[in-house]
């Protein structure tokens, strides 16, 4: 892609997953990625949900929305997708709040400090600016909520990616094995973590974990080096600082 192209990476996300939104739910559900990695190790991060208003900001099929649904959280899940609202609104029925929703614009069907947790499970690399994102999430977290999401590591989209080298930022593409290619925004750590320090949060959980020896031992066909591909943070509202 020509890097004076400007990306809309979120419409290039809605047409990707509205393609393969199927095949993605369904290889989900027991793969090394999602099942294995990302979803046990984001859920870690929550603290008890029961009896909370929990957002589930990028639901993509519905599966962490029913799971939450299941430790007996109430739920609001949005996601840019259609076909992907239709799968979540087919497994939840109507046991969640759901909503066709693109992240980079504001979330009008929420009021300010309604929400007890953003959970938000490797959404993010699909918007190139991130900061009206994560000040519309502090807007709706309460004052002692909290912020729990998944992205990709910035140290490994740089190994696999084109870009020359750490710092380069900009539009990187994948081909999945759906046969769609995805497009995301490759960023440094300082700008991943700077973005949510300006939004008025503070980092109160960081992991970058690899799977342990025994689940890759079932995926012995994944490429996957000792490299997390993966980061995992925990944020709360910054008390002193100023609302937005």
């Amino acid at each position: 892609m020509p890097k004076d192209e400007p990306p809309d990476l979120g419409e290039h996300a809605r047409r990707a997953y509205q393609e393969s939104a199927d095949r993605y739910v369904g290889r989900a559900e027991t793969n090394l990625w999602n099942a294995h990695w990302d979803r046990p190790v984001i859920r870690s991060l929550l603290p008890p949900i029961a009896g909370k208003r929990v957002l589930d900001a990028g639901c993509a099929g519905g599966a962490n929305t029913e799971w939450l649904l299941e430790q007996g959280a109430s739920v609001v899940a949005l996601d840019i997708t259609p076909r992907m609202i239709e799968l979540t609104r087919r497994r939840v029925g109507d046991r969640a709040e759901v909503h066709l929703h693109d992240l980079r614009e504001p979330m009008g069907f929420l009021v300010d400090r309604s929400i007890d947790v953003v959970l938000s499970s490797l959404a993010i690399p699909y918007v190139q600016d991130l900061g009206p994102v994560f000040i519309e999430f502090r807007r709706v977290l309460r004052r002692d909520g909290c912020l729990v999401l998944s992205t990709h590591h910035p140290f490994s989209d740089w190994q696999w990616s084109d870009l020359p080298d750490y710092y380069s930022t900009g539009v990187v593409e994948d081909l999945w094995s759906e046969g769609v290619v995805h497009r995301f925004w490759r960023r440094t750590m300082e700008e991943l973590l700077g973005s949510l320090f300006r939004a008025g949060f503070l980092l109160d959980g960081y992991l970058e974990p690899t799977p342990s020896d025994d689940v890759l031992s079932q995926f012995a066909d994944e490429d996957v080096s000792r490299t997390p591909n993966f980061v995992f943070l925990r944020a709360i509202p910054d008390p002193v600082a100023a609302e937005h």
